[in-house]
C-alpha cells in the first residue's frame, strides 16, 4: 500500500504536469521560433520573405522576442509572478510580437499569422474559458487592426480582410476546443485530486486503527516472509521490531511451523501457542488478503489468550449469574416456608436435644437466605447514581453508626484524612455498603478477641495518580500471598460460613462507580484494601508536599 506521503507527492507532480510543465514548452517552444526567425532574417535563408516591408524593424522584434522569451522562462522556475498571471501576460505578448512581425513582413498574406492559432491554442488550454475567449478576441482583434492600418496608413496593394476575419474564426475555433478538452481535463484532474485525497484519509484512518488496536496483526508472505507488522503484534511476541521485514522462523517458531499448518489445512481448529521466556500464550488466527489466490498474502491474528480466557470467564459468570438468580428466586418461598416451620416447631418442644436441631435448622436456613439475599443483590446491580461525598464527615458519620451496630468502642476505629476537605464521585448508599462489607470483615476475620480488633480508615489524595483514596487496614491475621489473587473471584471463601461473595459484589459497586480496589500486603501483619476513587471537581488542587499518601 502506497504511503500518504507518496500519494501527497504524486497529486503535486500531476499538478505540476497539467500548469507549470507545459508553459515551460510553451517558453523554448517560444524562444526557439524567435531565434529560427532572427537566424532566417539574417541568413536570408526563407528568399526575403521576413521582414520585406520594415526589416530593421523585424530583425529588432526578433532580438526583442528572443530575450523576453528567456525571461519568461526564468520566470516559469521561480514561479514568480503566479501561473495565471503569467500565462496571461504571455499570451498578449505573442500577440502583439506575431502581430508585429506579420506586419512588417507583408501583412497577413506573409503567413506568419497562422502561428497564432498555436500561441492562442496554448493559451486557452492553460487558462479558463472566460480567459481563452478573451484572448482569441484580442488576437482577432490584433489581426484586424493591423489590416486597417496596412490599408490606410502604409497603402499595401494587398488588403485581404475575409482572411483576416477567417482567421479570427479560426482562432475563436481553436480557442473553444481547446477550452473544452482543457475544462475537462481540469475535471478529471479535481476528481483525481479528490479521490487520491479519500484514500489518503482512509489510508490514514487504517493505519491508526491497525497502530492502536489491540490485536496483533502480521501481514506475511506464503513463504513466511514477514510484510508488515502492528505494535501490538510486536508486544505480543516479546517487543521483538518486525519493521525490518525478517522471517517469522526467525520471530516465532511456533507461529511459522503453525502458519505451516494451516496453509496446508486452511479449516485447522488454532488452539494457543505457548511462548518461551514467560511471554502470554497467543491465540492465533490466520485469513488469506485474496482467497481466490494461493499467493496471496497472509494476514496472522493475534491475541492474548490470557485476555480470551477472562472475556469468556467473564460471559460464562454473567449466565451463570442468571441462571443462579434464577433458582435463587425460585428457592426463597419454600426456604421461607421451612424456616417459619422451625420456628413453630422449636417453640412447641420441650427436649433440649429437640430444641437445639430446631435451632440448627433455623440457623441452616439463614445462613441460606443470607447467601441468596447476596446472589439475588449480585444480579440486579442497577445503575450507581454518584453523588459528591465529602470523605471525613461521611466516615465520620459512618464510625458513630457502625461501632453502635458492632458494639465497638470509639477508639478501636480510627479515622485519618489529610486534606480533611478531599471530596468523592460515589454513589452514597453502595459507598455505605462496600466500607460496611469491608469493616464487617475486619471484625469477623480478626485474630483475637473483638474487644483486640483495631481498624483503621486512613486517606487522602495519592502522590502518583492526584486520585483520592481510603485505605482499610485491620489487625487481623492477614490474608496468604497465595490466596490473594483469588480474593474477588465469585463463591471464593476460606470461612466454612462464607459464601464467597462478600468481596466480589464489594468490587463489582466499586467499578460500577468508575473506582478500583486491590489488596495491599503488610510487612507488619494485617489486611488493607485500597479504594482509588474519582475526584469530584469541587476538590481544591492539593500541594504534593503536603497531601500524605501511607503507603503499606
Amino acid at each position: 500500500m502506497p504511503s500518504i506521503n507518496s500519494i501527497t507527492s504524486d497529486q503535486a507532480q500531476l499538478q505540476d504536469m497539467l500548469t507549470w510543465r507545459p508553459l515551460r514548452l510553451l517558453n523554448y517552444y517560444r524562444l526557439f521560433l524567435s531565434s529560427i526567425f532572427a537566424l532566417f532574417f539574417v541568413t536570408d535563408f526563407t528568399g526575403k520573405i521576413l521582414g520585406t516591408q520594415q526589416p530593421s524593424f523585424f530583425f529588432w522584434t526578433c532580438l526583442l522576442y528572443i530575450a523576453i522569451s528567456l525571461s519568461f522562462i526564468y520566470a516559469s522556475y521561480t514561479r514568480s509572478p503566479d501561473f495565471k498571471k503569467q500565462v496571461s501576460l504571455q499570451a498578449i505578448v505573442d500577440i502583439i510580437t506575431i502581430t508585429i512581425l506579420m506586419h512588417t513582413s507583408g501583412g497577413i498574406e506573409s503567413g506568419l499569422g497562422m502561428l497564432l492559432i498555436v500561441n492562442v491554442t496554448a493559451a486557452s488550454v492553460l487558462l479558463s474559458k472566460q480567459n481563452a475567449y478573451f484572448i482569441s478576441a484580442l488576437a482577432s482583434l490584433a489581426v484586424l487592426i493591423e489590416q486597417f492600418y496596412s490599408s490606410y496608413f502604409v497603402l499595401t496593394e494587398v488588403i485581404n480582410y475575409p482572411k483576416a476575419g477567417i482567421l479570427g474564426a479560426l482562432l475563436f475555433s481553436s480557442a473553444s476546443i481547446a477550452s473544452t478538452l482543457s475544462t475537462r481535463s481540469r475535471e478529471s484532474q479535481a476528481l483525481a485530486s479528490q479521490t487520491t485525497a479519500e484514500l489518503a484519509d482512509l489510508e490514514k484512518l487504517n493505519e491508526h486503527i491497525i497502530k492502536n488496536m489491540h490485536t496483533g496483526i502480521i501481514v506475511v508472505l506464503p513463504s513466511g516472509q514477514i510484510h508488515m507488522a502492528n505494535e501490538a503484534a510486536e508486544v505480543l511476541l516479546g517487543n521483538q521490531k518486525l519493521d525490518n521485514q525478517p522471517h517469522l522462523s526467525a520471530v516465532s517458531a511456533p507461529l511459522y511451523q503453525r502458519l505451516t499448518e494451516w496453509i496446508k489445512q486452511p479449516n485447522l481448529d488454532q488452539l494457543p501457542i505457548k511462548q518461551e521466556r514467560g511471554l502470554t500464550e497467543l491465540q492465533p488466527g490466520m485469513s488469506r488478503l485474496d482467497i481466490n489466490r494461493q499467493d496471496s498474502e497472509i494476514i496472522i491474528f493475534l491475541e492474548d489468550a490470557a485476555q480470551l480466557n477472562l472475556r469468556f470467564q467473564e460471559v460464562k459468570l454473567a449466565s451463570l449469574g442468571r441462571l443462579t438468580a434464577s433458582i435463587a428466586h425460585e428457592i426463597r418461598n419454600p426456604l421461607g416456608a421451612i424456616k417459619h416451620a422451625a420456628q413453630l416447631l422449636t417453640e412447641t418442644l420441650e427436649d433440649p436435644s429437640d430444641i437445639k436441631l430446631g435451632n440448627i435448622i433455623n440457623t441452616q436456613v439463614q445462613r441460606l437466605n443470607h447467601t441468596i439475599e447476596n446472589i439475588l443483590q449480585l444480579s440486579r446491580q442497577n445503575t450507581s447514581h454518584r453523588d459528591t461525598i465529602n470523605l471525613h464527615s461521611w466516615l465520620s458519620d459512618f464510625k458513630t453508626e457502625f461501632c453502635s451496630s458492632q458494639a465497638l468502642p470509639a477508639e478501636q476505629l480510627s479515622i485519618k484524612i489529610n486534606p480533611a476537605d478531599t471530596d468523592i464521585l460515589f454513589d452514597s448508599t453502595q459507598l455505605h455498603q462496600v466500607v460496611w462489607n469491608l469493616c464487617s470483615n475486619a471484625v469477623l476475620h480478626s485474630s483475637g478477641q473483638k474487644q483486640h480488633v483495631r481498624i483503621q480508615i486512613l486517606g487522602g489524595v495519592s502522590l502518583d495518580s492526584r486520585h483520592p483514596y481510603i485505605d482499610i487496614i485491620d489487625n487481623g491475621s492477614g490474608i496468604p500471598a497465595d490466596l490473594v489473587q483469588q480474593i474477588f473471584d465469585p463463591f471464593f471463601t476460606t470461612s466454612p460460613a462464607g459464601t464467597g461473595l462478600g468481596l466480589y459484589i464489594t468490587k463489582e459497586m466499586i467499578e460500577s462507580n468508575r473506582a478500583k480496589i486491590h489488596y495491599i500486603s503488610l510487612p507488619t501483619g494485617g489486611s488493607c484494601f485500597r479504594i482509588a476513587f474519582v475526584a469530584s471537581q469541587k476538590t481544591h488542587h492539593v500541594d504534593i508536599t503536603t497531601s500524605q499518601d501511607t503507603d503499606h
